[in-house]
């Protein structure tokens, strides 16, 4: 807890009844929900939800308490986004935040809250919220700078197949962004329209801030989804250029090496033929076959077969 904004904040070991506390729990244990619930009142199964890993964010309002399901990311050492709810509770007499994933810990929410008194319980939930974004755009940001590292050795044909099949991983990135932000948009638009006594003027104001700020962030992710897109189209079209090029290459020597072996073949029946007891005949064959292959070879440089 911190009275004012010059303390640091204090832990107190164990349930209070003291007023204006801020309650933290990361991957809560059904006993200590069960605590919470005889300490503050507060609704079982709503608190259960938390432990739902595909909670989707929403707002509640339950004998005076309001609960508030945020989501929470995590990147993996592979890459890939993981997401997990968070849940914060105003009551009377605390601040109540708990963390379905370890990731999310009360240093970032302090940090967001810098001097806050714990009292002043709508300005935390709006701390939670901006550490929750500022994680979002974190992870955002580190997802487009491989994106634009992609781009960048396209150009010089570094790419390869590993980095295409990565780029699903990517997409599915962004999806998590994009509906988890669209989420937390709709709760934070519910959340000021809502007519709640633990939130002042002050508090109304910095969530049109919270809203301007998921929308940026949304801009963004949809801007790095184009992007992709765009990457896999351009790459797309390289590859079935450089196709359509080996393809005619090797149609061109199929040509060139099949009219020698017209005259071979022929050359090569049991039948009699035209200066077949001329001693300088192979001679004659094997030029004249190399004079049509240069020939052949020339004219669709000329037609640009090639």
């Amino acid at each position: 807890m911190r009275h004012t904004p010059k303390e640091s904040l204090q832990s107190l070991p164990g349930y209070r009844e003291q007023a204006g506390l801020w309650v933290h729990g990361e991957q809560p244990q059904m006993a200590e929900l069960i605590a919470l619930h005889k300490q503050y009142g507060l609704d079982s199964n709503i608190l259960r939800d938390v432990l739902d890993k595909d909670e989707l964010p929403r707002l509640e309002i339950n004998n005076g308490n309001l609960y508030i399901f945020l989501r929470s990311i995590l990147r993996t050492k592979h890459g890939q986004i993981e997401s997990a709810p968070v849940l914060a509770v105003l009551t009377p007499k605390a601040f109540v935040s708990l963390s379905h994933m370890p990731v999310f810990n009360q240093r970032k929410i302090a940090e967001a809250g810098q001097a806050l008194p714990t009292s002043e319980r709508g300005s935390w939930l709006l701390a939670t919220m901006a550490a929750l974004l500022a994680d979002y755009e974190q992870n955002v940001a580190r997802t487009a700078r491989y994106i634009k590292d992609i781009g960048n050795r396209l150009r010089t044909h570094e790419v390869n197949n590993n980095d295409f099949i990565h780029f699903v991983t990517v997409e599915d990135n962004l999806g998590i962004y994009s509906l988890n932000l669209t989420n937390m948009m709709i709760v934070a638009e519910r959340l000021k329209e809502t007519k709640v006594a633990f939130l002042t003027p002050e508090d109304i104001e910095s969530i049109d801030d919270i809203i301007l700020y998921i929308k940026q962030l949304l801009t963004s992710v949809q801007s790095h989804t184009r992007t992709v897109e765009s990457i896999r189209n351009a790459y797309t079209t390289v590859a079935n250029n450089k196709l359509n090029e080996r393809i005619k290459r090797l149609t061109v020597l199929t040509v060139l090496i099949t009219l020698p072996n017209v005259f071979y073949g022929m050359y090569g029946m049991n039948v009699a033929l035209p200066l077949q007891d001329q001693p300088w005949a192979y001679l004659a064959i094997i030029g004249f076959t190399i004079l049509l292959i240069f020939f052949v070879y020339s004219l669709a440089k000329r037609y640009r077969l090639f």
